[in-house]
């Protein structure tokens, strides 16, 4: 017990006190390896997919809304605990982070069960609903089935890797992500050739290696490897506990939800120019998922580091860790945007040899690179409000991206600008959403600062 105590106190040294930068990127490298894993076994689908047919690519873009929907629930209950777990730590309230640990994997593992019943309940009408087309409906019902048999683990995944990463450990949640990742680009070959299941087994190898990374993450608290715990006996048993976990979590549903509606929307649209336009436009939008990768590895790095010092009211270091953070982020993107400029085509050719996804999907993406800064910088902001536990302008960014902005943009560009519409709704929305952060993240910092004088001088919080 006594090692227990001092490997704690510890680690809240480390994430108090150490540089801000050195501290993130020490936290971030892990994620953004997670990150990256995970955005290449998610291409790795479509590669593979994209060997059986075009019409098989277009239904992964729309059985993706599933994965939307399960990122929504597994972050809103994921993302909420672990930022008020990481505040609990910081503040030293040990049971406290105890019990909303065990609340947001019990609650995550309930929602992925309920989406897995509906799911495969209904079926064809909602890949309908979803977007799917006569000639990929087939295609998606099939992939569809075993992605949601695997909805428990997937969504109960995120919430113990976004509370495991909540204590510093990054390298922990690290190694289930990419044991899950890897193994399922193992076995997509092996399933949809080697097996000739086609595009189930594409689906049944995600669903596996899901199920594989579940059991790695929650083998950390079996075996008493973190500063947490987890117990059915420890969730939380008043309404004011769940109401305070959903509003911090609240940003990430928002987020994730507004992402899902928006992606249903695009599959609508671009259904009007065929299975071709779906499938490059989700072959572009799984590319930027990759080019995210450092940019959401800092992100998640920069989150601990946020919420300890918000708990002990360090609103500088607060300060300084967010704008490393935006800063390291946009030229990040700024790298990765010149990469995808240049070799578009080749990069879309790459997952569907196919002159008309080629086409429409090289002029998306270029357009997307060149708004990949300003979508950076929006998250950050967006995750800083989140950590900070101001939710309402947190969901209220995130809202203006995808339902203010985008949505009506898909809507009305291709009315007037016809398939270029569709390919520069996205850009356009950012560089809107950027205009609106800005001041946002200025304004909160005015304020800190002033909170931040305000303590220094009555003697409370420490380098305020």
């Amino acid at each position: 017990m006594g090692k227990e105590k001092k490997d704690a106190q510890e680690l809240y040294e480390k994430m108090t006190e150490a540089p801000v930068s050195g501290l993130i990127m020490s936290l971030a490298v892990p994620s953004m390896v997670t990150t990256l894993i995970s955005s290449v076994y998610n291409l790795a689908d479509t590669f593979f997919v994209g060997q059986i047919g075009t019409s098989a690519t277009a239904a992964v873009g729309v059985v993706f809304s599933i994965s939307m929907i399960l990122n929504a629930l597994g972050f809103w209950v994921g993302t909420g605990g672990s930022n008020l777990v990481s505040r609990m730590l910081g503040a030293k309230q040990q049971q406290e982070a105890d019990r909303t640990a065990s609340t947001a994997f019990f609650l995550s593992f309930l929602f992925g069960l309920i989406v897995a019943v509906v799911g495969i309940a209904a079926g064809a009408p909602l890949m309908r609903l979803l977007g799917a087309t006569d000639t990929n409906l087939p295609y998606a019902v099939a992939y569809g089935r075993y992605i949601f048999i695997g909805a428990p683990f997937s969504a109960s995944s995120l919430a113990l890797s976004q509370c495991i990463r909540a204590e510093g450990k990054s390298r922990q949640s690290m190694i289930g992500q990419v044991t899950g990742g890897v193994l399922n680009m193992v076995l997509d070959p092996l399933f949809i050739f080697v097996f000739d299941w086609g595009i189930s087994g594409a689906a049944i190898a995600t669903a596996l290696s899901q199920i594989i990374a579940w059991a790695i993450l929650i083998s950390y608290y079996v075996r008493k490897k973190t500063e947490v715990r987890i117990s059915f006996r420890l969730m939380y048993r008043s309404f004011g506990e769940y109401k305070l976990l959903f509003q911090t979590g609240f940003p990430s549903l928002c987020r994730h939800g507004c992402n899902m509606f928006a992606n249903i929307v695009l599959n609508w649209v671009a259904g009007g120019w065929g299975d071709a336009a779906i499938a490059a436009m989700s072959v572009s939008s799984r590319l930027l998922y990759l080019s995210n990768a450092v940019s959401l590895g800092l992100i998640e790095g920069c989150q601990p580091v946020i919420g300890y010092a918000h708990g002990m009211k360090n609103y500088k270091r607060v300060k300084d860790a967010f704008w490393f953070t935006a800063k390291t982020a946009m030229l990040s993107m700024c790298a990765f945007a010149v990469v995808g400029i240049l070799f578009a085509p080749g990069l879309i050719g790459l997952f569907r040899d196919d002159a008309d996804v080629i086409r429409i999907g090289a002029t998306a993406l270029r357009l997307i690179c060149v708004a990949l800064p300003f979508s950076a910088f929006m998250s950050c902001v967006s995750t800083l409000f989140q950590v900070v536990g101001r939710t309402l302008p947190s969901s209220l960014l995130v809202f203006c991206r995808q339902i203010v902005f985008y949505v009506p943009a898909l809507i009305a560009l291709p009315r007037l600008l016809g398939l270029l519409g569709l390919q520069s709704a996205g850009p356009v929305s950012d560089l809107l959403v950027f205009a609106v952060a800005l001041p946002m993240v200025l304004h909160y910092f005015r304020q800190t600062d002033a909170a931040g004088e305000n303590l220094k001088n009555s003697g409370n919080g420490k380098n305020a």
